[in-house]
């Protein structure tokens, strides 16, 4: 995989070879969930917030204007649609539902895993903030505001208080493929947004008040047993951070997909210390797009589905309860596609499916008791 949109990379999914194993007592998803969000667009994120209300965040479908763009893959000249199509919705604890706020979205005709829109969300003393979209090298184009950015919801409108283009375009941290994708968002203890950049490989910092951005730290590739044209022909793939979150004593996780060509086991959640050193925490692992803490003080992660030389598997998607080493547990499998997971203070859990799907068909689905501080041996 290039450098570049986790969207990017499920299009060619189907390139992996998974052949996972599960024991006795994983719950079955189409068996234990209630679906609570329906109609969603490419669901990216979902936030449970202390007053009980549960936000999703999607990518949107493009829009009506026209954007001539060169092809991520090719670099051949293609037509883009651009339009503020990507939604924040808002359940309230009484179940009524809101569309808070819309979002720019980008969107590719030809194959709608291309589009890029909402990606992660995040509050900080009731004020709700989401990353959004994707921008890469594309000559004279100017970025849409809003697009590759961290965005401050007010009033029903995205306000940018960040874009990570800038950044990545001034430093190119990675030293490989100019471009950004910020997607997994975390508040730290410090009351600093902390963004995982899909495509530019590193962790951000990011000040909500003044937009100031640090690289924290940047990504080594994973070993991989094809050359990687962007990384000089070097046999790894792109290590593609999705998620990011902080354990109840302020440790800080990163969870990686990784990139072509998605090797079983090849994905990894990794911890990093305030001064941006990288060390592996849990490995043996397969296509993470999310990372959370429960309330029982473990780590779960998102793994998006299972492939084989024919293309994935229906229904094949899990969460994943993250032990240091190789002894993650499998808590929850046949889910579609999951792309993100939140939890309220009770352990239930509020998964996004279909987040790689056709418009429409995204949801959040509840998983009631799935980190609850009661569960035997926790």
């Amino acid at each position: 995989m290039n450098k570049r949109t986790v969207a990017t990379a499920w299009t060619t999914l189907a390139l992996a070879l998974v052949a996972l194993r599960f024991g006795p007592g994983v719950a079955r998803a189409q068996e234990t969930g209630t679906v609570v969000f329906d109609g969603l667009n490419g669901p990216m994120g979902v936030l449970v917030t202390p007053d009980g209300s549960v936000w999703a965040v999607d990518t949107g479908a493009g829009g009506d204007l026209e954007m001539q763009l060169p092809f991520p893959e090719t670099g051949k000249q293609t037509t883009w649609l651009l339009g503020e199509t990507a939604r924040v919705v808002r359940m309230a604890p009484d179940g009524s539902q809101t569309v808070v706020a819309t979002l720019p979205s980008m969107a590719y005709p030809d194959d709608p895993t291309y589009n890029s829109g909402g990606a992660g969300l995040a509050m900080i003393d009731d004020q709700l903030y989401t990353t959004t979209g994707q921008w890469w090298s594309v000559g004279d184009t100017e970025r849409p505001r809003g697009m590759a950015a961290l965005v401050r919801i007010d009033d029903g409108r995205g306000i940018e208080v960040a874009n990570t283009w800038d950044s990545e375009r001034e430093h190119n941290p990675d030293g490989y493929e100019i471009a950004t994708n910020p997607f997994g968002l975390a508040v730290g203890p410090d009351g600093s947004l902390w963004v995982a950049d899909a495509a530019a490989n590193d962790l951000l910092k990011i000040d909500p008040t003044t937009g100031q951005t640090e690289v924290v730290a940047v990504f080594e590739g994973i070993p991989s047993p094809i050359p990687n044209a962007t990384r000089g022909g070097a046999l790894e793939s792109d290590p593609v951070p999705t998620g990011v979150t902080f354990d109840h004593n302020g440790k800080l996780y990163v969870s990686l997909l990784p990139g072509v060509p998605f090797l079983p086991g090849s994905a990894k959640v990794v911890r990093v210390t305030p001064d941006g050193a990288v060390t592996d925490f849990a490995t043996g692992l397969t296509m993470l797009t999310d990372l959370q803490t429960g309330p029982d003080g473990h780590l779960y992660a998102v793994s998006l589905a299972e492939f084989t030389d024919k293309g994935p598997t229906p229904a094949s998607g899990e969460i994943v309860r993250v032990l240091e080493g190789d002894a993650s547990e499998v808590v929850l499998s046949g889910l579609s596609f999951p792309t993100a997971i939140d939890f309220n203070s009770a352990g239930d859990a509020y998964v996004t499916i279909n987040g790689l799907g056709e418009p429409g068909t995204g949801q959040v689905v509840l998983h009631q008791g799935l980190a609850a501080r009661s569960d035997p041996g926790h």
